[in-house]
């Protein structure tokens, strides 16, 4: 799932099995963790009533991301291959999604802000 109306698809039509979210991208450094953040947000959101209560309560981020686990365990993958996120099979999808990072993180706020020390 990498689009937040995904994510709030499956957010609005629970399930009673339970289900392991397990995000990541290429490095799990930057669009996982966003997702498993807008995600823990929204189910927040929505069982605000029933704290602490979830619809997803295990989600996890892939340690490393793609890239290691699938220099780990490429056997777990499908396909059986690996393409770097700037290969130029992904040129579209990496254009629209630049076009649009911005547009996602608008009014989000800092989850760690810099701070600086004069001396």
């Amino acid at each position: 799932m990498y689009l937040h109306e995904t994510i709030l698809t499956l957010l609005q039509n629970p399930t009673t099995e339970k289900q392991v979210l397990i995000f990541h991208c290429e490095f799990s450094s930057e669009r996982g963790p966003k997702m498993l953040r807008f995600l823990r947000s929204k189910d927040r959101e929505l069982n605000k009533e029933n704290y602490p209560a979830l619809n997803f309560p295990e989600v996890y981020l892939l340690d490393g991301g793609y890239k290691a686990f699938f220099g780990e365990i490429p056997q777990l993958c499908d396909p059986i291959s690996y393409r770097p996120m700037l290969h130029s099979d992904h040129s579209t999808d990496l254009r629209h999604f630049r076009a649009k990072s911005k547009s996602w993180t608008a009014g989000e706020k800092r989850r760690y802000a810099r701070k600086s020390m004069r001396f």
